[in-house]
């Protein structure tokens, strides 16, 4: 084979990688670089071996309002939900989750589980330094649902906004600041990076309450739920 017909190969195979790596839903929005931060690509390879369209569980497949982003608890015992990066705004944020609204003119009843004044900087994402990132005291990271339905929010005290859902359609209904772009939260099966083993009823999810749908404004953890609605994920379980 000759030097430019191995040359053609090799590009054409690097942008084959390329698309697959970063194929996504024709209504999924597109996700930014983050302003001089680890993007959140590489935040999902890096910690946790994660392809971000690949393994994402609630990608819109027709609409925003019809995305999946309610629970519901699988065990005995508290549901786990707290940060595990914080890569937002420096004024506080809040953290919890509310039960699942019985109709569409019921608006969420939002119960506070955490809260934190914290950043954390590109070298504590290299360095594993200051992750998570300190709750204020009297903050928790557990919650009881019982065998209701539930989502989750997040919201920035800088921010007079209402917060964000991980139900899409709540964000339009309450956030008139990103009504036009609800969608706000990126669900994933947590992978542990080192076995390449998918973590039982634990998830990885990448927020955004600002404009520039970067994902990683706030980055949490949830423990002992399953996601109601989610896509079948075994071809998500097979790559390490």
């Amino acid at each position: 084979m000759s030097k430019k017909s191995r040359l053609t190969v090799f590009l054409a195979l690097a942008l084959g990688l390329a698309l697959g790596a970063w194929a996504q839903t024709p209504r999924q929005p597109k996700v930014a670089p983050g302003p001089n931060e680890p993007d959140w690509v590489v935040i999902l390879k890096d910690r946790y071996g994660l392809s971000m369209f690949d393994d994402l569980l609630n990608p819109i497949r027709t609409t925003a309002a019809a995305t999946p982003g309610l629970f519901r608890k699988v065990r005995p015992g508290p549901v786990r939900f707290r940060p595990v990066i914080a890569l937002g705004l420096a004024t506080r944020n809040r953290g919890g989750w509310y039960p699942a609204p019985t109709g569409p003119d019921e608006n969420p009843d939002k119960k506070e589980v955490w809260s934190y004044i914290y950043r954390n900087t590109a070298e504590d994402l290299r360095t594993g330094k200051n992750l998570p990132p300190p709750l204020d005291p009297g903050a928790s990271i557990a919650f009881d649902p019982g065998e209701a339905t539930f989502g989750l929010w997040i919201s920035n005290d800088g921010l007079d906004d209402g917060g964000v859902f991980s139900q899409p359609a709540l964000v339009a209904k309450i956030n008139q600041r990103l009504a036009k772009q609800p969608y706000k939260a990126m669900i994933y099966p947590n992978r542990d990076k080192q076995s390449g083993r998918i973590i039982p009823n634990s998830y990885i999810i990448g927020w955004e309450y600002s404009t520039n749908d970067d994902f990683q404004d706030v980055v949490c953890q949830l423990d002992n739920a399953t996601l109601i609605d989610a896509p079948a994920a075994a071809k998500r379980s097979s790559h390490p």
